[in-house]
């Protein structure tokens, strides 16, 4: 008899048992999640128009003709200390780190199988290998690597060579470099006159060696440019994308690239999402994203304004920190990265959601309540029932709480799904709205006016069953007028 009881109770279980959403569209695939958790990243441009101030976006060199001797000449690199460039990346926060191995003018930063346009020719003064030190660097301090390596390339027009046979070339690169700096998590295709390749070939270089290396271009296939080199998202911001539609390649990005590159696609055909690309130091000709000891450093404050318009709105935050020529971040760029990073802590340190408790109008039932928000674990998330495409999320905190920011997220591994949401809050006693947005992704920080309240309620719209996995309240007393 207690055989067939213990039965029955394990078939009653089995019958009471809650199912998890379905994924809904396109999904990221898991190193795409951790991409987007990773949610700092810094950009090193550093090689020949460190020295000599002009990148190959420049028609000539200080009025010179582009050539390889010139950029050997130009390449005067000291003694580089390239740990202490991850190092500063490291202790403020940066999980990956991306160097350029090759910009436009052709200069490669280590020993390219296909160039003599590099560190290992005997004409440079320094032969150290740049990408290795990075590499090094990363592991040390468990840092991920990114490599840029341009399809642009001066050394190429000056020597007259057809694409087909350069595409050869730049493909056998890529593999070199993927394979002798592996791990590689991140693959940089500049858009900036990138040429006629055959890409899904290019492609294949990165992927053949790590199918998990995520590939930047106008399109992705991995992530995708944003649009502008500001580091701002659109406020709405789908991490889907039309891609083939749209007729995007690495190379061309037809019609209002600036609009439907930050905002993306609702339900579209690939997850493709927004790296907020911008640099520390101002950006003009002739020396472009290169150190510049003239440009203006941006502030701390200014870099929290970008912050909010990058994570704040669903994308990565990736800006470029141009080593010095004495082979060094400078001490202006540290002391503003060091700033930003006080900031970030001055206003996230402190979720004042915490001891607070939630509850929803339509809950999917065990193991997908509300409360599930406020968990801390990434992979625990409240969840509506099927077919529930609007839902209100009370929380409900513990006492009065000052705050300008609310932050919401999405579970994104079972795809993106909120289309608008509104936020109301709990003050002397009534219920009063505050603030309303659209899309969330993997991160939305909602800016608004300073209030006092003991409960928020978010109304959510869907274009499937509510998934959400992280809310957050905070005071922003820095930048109160954004």
């Amino acid at each position: 008899m207690n055989k067939w009881i213990s039965a029955l109770v394990l078939a009653l279980c089995a019958c009471s048992q809650v199912t998890p959403p379905t994924p809904y569209g396109v999904c990221p695939s898991p190193a795409q999640v951790a991409w987007h958790q990773q949610e700092l990243l810094m950009f090193y441009h550093f090689g020949q128009a460190t020295f000599s101030g002009f990148d190959g976006e420049n028609g000539s060199c200080n009025g010179k003709p582009w050539s390889e001797e010139l950029l050997l000449k130009n390449y005067a690199a000291p003694q580089l200390d390239v740990d202490q460039w991850v190092r500063v990346a490291a202790l403020n926060g940066f999980k990956e780190v991306i160097l350029t191995a090759k910009h436009h003018d052709g200069f490669c930063l280590w020993d390219n199988p296909e160039s003599t346009a590099d560190v290992a020719n005997e004409a440079c003064v320094n032969h150290q290998d740049v990408v290795q030190a990075v590499r090094d660097a990363c592991n040390k301090y468990g840092v991920n690597m990114g490599i840029y390596l341009s399809p642009w390339d001066r050394t190429i027009e000056v020597a007259g060579m057809d694409i087909a046979t350069y595409e050869e070339k730049y493909k056998h690169a890529v593999g070199d470099l993927m394979t002798r700096y592996a791990p590689v998590v991140e693959f940089w295709f500049d858009g900036n006159h990138a040429g006629a390749f055959d890409w899904p070939s290019v492609n294949r270089a990165v992927l053949d060696v790590n199918p998990d290396c995520l590939i930047f271009s106008d399109g992705g296939p991995g992530c995708r440019w944003v649009g502008n080199e500001q580091g701002v998202a659109g406020e709405t911001n789908w991490n889907t994308l039309n891609v083939k539609e749209r007729g995007i390649t690495p190379g061309h990005a037809p019609g209002d690239y600036h609009t439907y590159l930050g905002q993306g696609d609702p339900g579209g055909s690939q997850w493709v999402p927004t790296e907020c690309d911008f640099s520390i130091q101002n950006i003009g000709d002739p020396d472009g994203w290169f150190y510049d000891p003239t440009d203006r450093v941006k502030t701390p404050e200014e870099l929290l304004a970008i912050y909010y318009t990058s994570v704040g709105r669903g994308g990565v935050f990736l800006m470029n920190v141009p080593p010095s020529p004495e082979g060094i971040i400078g001490p202006a760029e540290t002391a503003s990265i060091e700033g930003f990073t006080a900031l970030r802590e001055k206003v996230f340190g402190t979720n004042l959601a915490q001891g607070a408790s939630a509850r929803a109008s339509a809950e999917r039932g065990k193991g997908y309540e509300a409360d599930k928000l406020l968990d801390p674990d990434y992979h625990t998330y409240f969840a509506a029932p099927d077919g529930v495409k609007e839902v209100d999320l009370d929380i409900y905190l513990n006492g009065e709480k000052t705050f300008n920011r609310v932050m919401l997220q999405e579970y994104i591994p079972l795809g993106q799904r909120v289309e608008s949401f509104q936020v109301e809050v709990h003050e002397n006693g009534e219920w009063t709205p505050w603030e309303e947005g659209t899309t969330i992704g993997h991160k939305r920080i909602l800016l608004g006016r300073t209030v006092t309240a003991d409960a928020v309620r978010i109304h959510i719209e869907a274009l499937a069953c509510p998934v959400l996995n992280g809310f957050g309240l905070y005071n922003d007393t820095i930048l109160t007028q954004l």
